[in-house]
Formats: C-alpha cells, structure tokens, sequence
C-alpha cells in the first residue's frame, strides 16, 4: 500500500472526483501564496543549436501570424515590452503517480512574466523575467517553486553573419511525468540551472557555418519519498560543456542539406555515491530539410551518438541518432505534424549511467475560428537503461483550445491523460493519471 507523506494540512480524501477539484482549485486562485514555478517541457541539457525549416509562404495553422489578435506590447524607449500573466485552476486525478491507492488533489498556477525586445533597425537586445506560482490544495509537499531570468543579444556583422551571447537562470522541476523521476518520490526534484552560450553565424550566399559553444551548470536538490524520508540528487550535480558546429547549403528556397556534430563534456561534482558518471558525449548527424510535395514539409536529419564514461567498467551508449520532423498542410486550417528523435541521456536512477531515449510525437491543430484554435497531440517515449535490467514506456495524449478573446485575453481549456510503465528486475514507478485544466492568459 502506498504511504503518504506526513505533512500538516494534508486529506487523505481519495474519493473525489476531478471535476470537484477543478472548482476547489478556481477558488485557492484568489488565495494562494505567491511562489515561482516553471514548466518542465523543456529538456534538462539543450539539444543544439535551433534547426528551422527553409521560410516560405506556407505556413503550419500554429505559425500563422494574426495581427489583429497579438498583444501590441508597450514602448519603453528602444525597447518594446510585453506584460503577461497566466492564471490557471487544474485538478489531477494522481496527485503522487501512484501505482495504486491513488488520490486526486487541485491545485493554482500564477504565472506573471515580463519579456522586453530591443526596437533596433539592426542588432537586438532581448531580455526576461519569468515566475510561476502553483500551490496545490491538500499536499503541499507537491507545490513547486520556480523562476526563469534571461539576457541575449545579436550584433549583426554583415549581411546574415552574426553573433550572439545569452545568459539564463532558472528553477525546473523533474515530474512524474518524465522518464528521469526517481522512484516512489512525493515530490517534484528542483533543478536549478544557469546557463551561458556563444553562438556565431556565417553566411555566404547559400552557405552558412554556425558554431556555438554552451556551459550548462546543474544543481540538483533533494527531494521527499512516498514514505517521507529524503532522497539523495547530489550526485547528479554536474557541469555541461556543449561544442556544436553545423553547415547548412541552401539548394533551392525549399531544399537543405546540412553537417551537425555535437561533442559534450559531462563534468560531475559528486563522485562517490555509486560511481562518476563524468565523461564526454558525441553526436554527429546529417540530413536535409525539403518538400516532399507543396503541402508536406519535411526535416530529416539521421546520424550516431555515443556517450562515453570515465569509470572504468562502465560501458558506452551509442547507437543510431535521429531527428525528424514532418508537417503536413492539411488545408489552410488544419495542420498534422509528427516527430521523432532519438538521443542518450544520464539517468537519475541509481546503478544506471543513462538510458537511450525513442520518442515519437503527433499532433494536429485546427482553426475552427480565427480566434480558435483546436490542439490534438499524442507521445510516445521508450527508455531503454544501461548496467540493469528495466525499460520504461511512457505515453501521453492531450486535447487544448486557444480561444483569444481580444488582443489582451487568451482562455485554454485543456486535458491530458498520461501512463508510464516499467519492465524488469529494476522497475520504476508505474502509474496513470488525468490531468485538466482552464487557463486565463491577461497580457498587453
């Protein structure tokens, strides 16, 4: 049987529907304390330098740009501003990720943020100051506090040829949701990350060479188990230094073909908990980015990764490395995308190294109306862990609507079903859960 946490202003109620928590959390909106929360759609370590697809005047439903509903933004001398605040009630059917004896809570999301954006005919300035606030109704050991502050800028040296600098830190949060929560744990694990990148761009004609060098800091804390005692993350902490260089030929306004190599350099600070996992990473891939026909946009890039570990014994991960993306153009308002990627990531698991990571994506968007947009999206991701014997399939599937009252008023509805699975003498927690949600967006 599962055994909760201990912790004061807790309910053990296990009988309430979703639909009950999802009005209790509209009102704990007015009510909840401010703390920061971020979202954890992001990956720990970025993938690379950013792949977009050749511009035309083709465009996927999301991309469509609406004039006369974008937030006009406000002018602080060179510098055009952009207040926002997400206010959201959601409720979730398993609140823990439990395997059984689930209980369902409620919980509020305030999310305030400001992005600013230079007004500069050339070079650019961009900056942010994000925060979320998400407490939950009757476990707050599941409430979560994050932040998301940022600089970048670009001085454009000659025609497309550029350069530029960014810094960043944020808090994340490590989710039952993702494949590296540790098993049985109560609570999100904070991931405080600080980040640092140089990126310079050269482009002649249809060529362009693009090199990035990136320093990642990563810094773990611990977190609370099912039955209340501490789970240790300090041996994840850990410094990333990421090399990346690409070339990309322009064939026709279409069609590219581009060379990209990753190389990182994995440095752990804790090397004696089971053993270092400290080592270096390769990532080499080519592709192109075409149109299959006038209507089906295609990036396809296949290659080979390998993640090598500085203990001896421990044996490398490499294999094939994929990234691929398809969209189809239905009609002007539907759009059906699908991805895939295939990389190496370090595990959180103890007795584990890392893992290889398949996950296959589908998603389709319609506009009903200008002013609404349907979003249908479904994943799939199997882990497969190096040193034991456990592999993990996790499978979401959700439905969204983006209905935009005006330029100021954005409402989402939105639910979300999730199962995660795990196979072998080593299993992970298994769990499934349904997630819903209405969201507020007011912004200038």
């Amino acid at each position: 049987m599962t055994r909760l946490p201990s912790v004061p202003g807790c309910s053990r109620r296990r009988s309430r529907i979703v639909a009950s928590r999802l009005l209790a959390a509209a009102s704990l909106l007015v009510a909840a304390i401010p703390t920061a929360y971020a979202q954890t759609s992001r990956s720990v370590l970025d993938t690379g330098i950013p792949f977009d697809l050749p511009a035309t005047d083709r465009v996927t439903v999301l991309q469509r740009p609406h004039p006369e509903l974008e937030a006009l933004g406000v002018h602080a001398g060179a510098f055009l501003v952009f207040p926002q605040i997400d206010l959201a009630a959601n409720a979730t059917s398993n609140v823990f990720g439990a395997t059984s004896d689930t209980v369902s809570d409620a919980y509020a999301t305030i999310a305030p943020r400001i992005d600013a954006r230079s007004d500069w005919s050339r070079h650019q300035l961009l900056g942010h100051v994000r925060g979320t606030f998400r407490r939950y109704l009757d476990y707050p050991i599941k409430n979560e506090d994050g932040y998301d502050i940022g600089l970048e800028s670009r001085l454009d040296i000659y025609g497309d040829s550029n350069l530029r600098a960014a810094v960043n830190a944020d808090r994340i949060y490590i989710t039952q949701l993702s494949g590296d929560f540790p098993r049985f744990a109560a609570a999100s694990v904070p991931l405080d990350r600080q980040v640092a990148s140089l990126r310079g761009t050269y482009a002649l004609n249809r060529l362009q060479l693009i090199g990035d060098v990136n320093v990642t800091r990563l810094n773990y804390s611990d977190t609370r188990s099912l039955d209340g005692s501490v789970i240790d993350q300090d041996y994840l902490d850990r410094t990333a230094t990421r090399m990346t260089a690409r070339a990309e030929y322009n064939i026709s306004p279409v069609t590219s073909v581009f060379v990209q190599g990753i190389y990182t350099l994995h440095n752990y600070k804790v090397v004696n908990f089971d053993f270092d996992r400290s080592g270096d990473e390769l990532r080499v891939i080519g592709g192109a980015a075409f149109d299959v026909t006038p209507l089906i946009r295609t990036r396809l890039g296949v290659g080979y990764l390998t993640r090598h570990y500085d203990t001896a014994g421990i044996s490398n991960l490499s294999g094939l490395a994929l990234d691929a993306q398809v969209d189809y153009l239905v009609t002007e308002l539907t759009t059906i995308s699908l991805s895939a990627r295939r990389d190496v990531r370090d595990a959180i698991v103890i007795g584990s190294p890392g893992y290889v990571a398949s996950r296959l994506s589908a998603e389709i968007d319609h506009e009903l109306l200008r002013s609404l947009i349907l979003v249908g999206r479904a994943d799939l991701e199997k882990d497969a862990f190096s040193r034991i014997d456990r592999d993990d399939t996790l499978f979401h599937v959700g439905a969204s609507a983006l209905y935009t009252l005006n330029r100021s008023m954005v409402l989402t509805p939105s639910i979300d079903y999730s199962n995660r699975d795990s196979r072998g003498a080593q299993i992970g927690q298994r769990f499934n859960e349904l997630r819903a949600g209405l969201s507020l967006t007011l912004r200038r």
